[in-house]
Formats: C-alpha cells, structure tokens, sequence
C-alpha cells in the first residue's frame, strides 16, 4: 500500500496592511497622472488695461438780444400809436451758450391796454395767436449752441387805451436747455 502523504495545506496569501495601503496609493497616483494628462493643463490667465485720464466738461446757457443781456427797444416804433394800430420791431437772439436751447418770450404790461406777440422769423403780416401779456410765446425750434434766430415783436393798443397816456412794458427771454 501506497504510503499516504499527509495533506500539506498551504496557507492563502493576504495582503497585509502594508500591501493595501500600497495598492492603494499605486491606484491614487494612477489616477492623479490620468486625470491630469487627459484633461490638459489648466491655467488662470489675468490681464489688465488702463485708459489714460480723460476732462468733462460742463456746457453752458445763455442768451443775448441784439448782442446785449440787457437790451431796450427803441422807442420810435412804438410812439404815437392808436387804439387798433400794430407797431413790430425785429430783433437778433443768441444763444451765447453750448448746449442747445428752446426760448420762451414773457411779457409784463401792468395794467396798460396793449398786447405783444413774437415769433421766430422777419416781420411780416400781422402775428396772430396769443398776446405774450397772458400767456407765454415759445420760439419755434430749438436754438443750437452759438446760433442766432431773427425774432418778431409786434406791439398793438387795444380799444380800451386812454389818449396820451404812455406805459412801460418788459419782456423777458428765458432759455431752457434741451435735454438729449
């Protein structure tokens, strides 16, 4: 009879705790490198400009009428009129500013019986419309920086005017900035 060998047993290799921790480091580093080649390389670009410095400026308003801030009409159109006559006197306003401008004609009588009207341009005809006494006239258009417009002032008595009775009247120009 055949001599029976004793059964060697062979023990089953683990790892130990040194063998996981170096597989999984080898696995960690694998993935770092495949990560990182695959994907390319990654970069934070910054760059910057400066603009050189730059001056604003205001603009400006202002008007004069026949080259004045203060002008007075001459009295001779204005002399000797009757109750129903119309007396007209061009005048030149400016706007001595930069920005463009709408221009608004007032006019203060008291209580004198006459009534004034404006509008843009030479004087020809009889102005209808409102009388800048009640209501104030605006210009037609805008007035740019630095131009000059032709203006109408047409004065007339009403019925109700008194011989020889005389009376000052003021008007005023007020120019308001058009807003682009």
């Amino acid at each position: 009879m055949p001599k029976h060998r004793a059964d060697v047993r062979r023990p089953i290799w683990l790892p130990g705790i040194r063998g996981m921790l170096l597989t999984t480091a080898l696995i960690g580093v694998a993935s770092v490198l495949g990560v990182s080649t695959a994907a390319g390389s990654f970069a934070n670009l910054n760059r910057s400009e400066s603009l050189s410095a730059s001056t604003l400026r205001a603009g400006s308003l202002g008007i004069t009428i026949n080259g004045s801030a203060n002008y007075a009409l001459g009295g001779t159109p204005w002399s000797s009129l009757m109750p129903g006559d119309v007396a007209s006197q061009q005048v030149s306003v400016k706007n001595t500013g930069t920005t463009p401008a709408t221009v608004t004609v007032s006019t203060a009588a008291g209580s004198a019986p006459i009534e004034v009207r404006v509008k843009s341009g030479v004087c020809s005809g009889t102005i209808t419309g409102p009388s800048s006494t009640a209501t104030p006239t605006v210009l037609s258009g805008s007035l740019a920086g630095g131009a000059t417009v032709t203006v109408c002032i047409q004065v007339s008595l009403t019925a109700a005017a008194a011989q020889n009775q005389s009376s000052p009247f003021t008007m005023t120009f007020t120019a308001n900035q058009v807003t682009p």
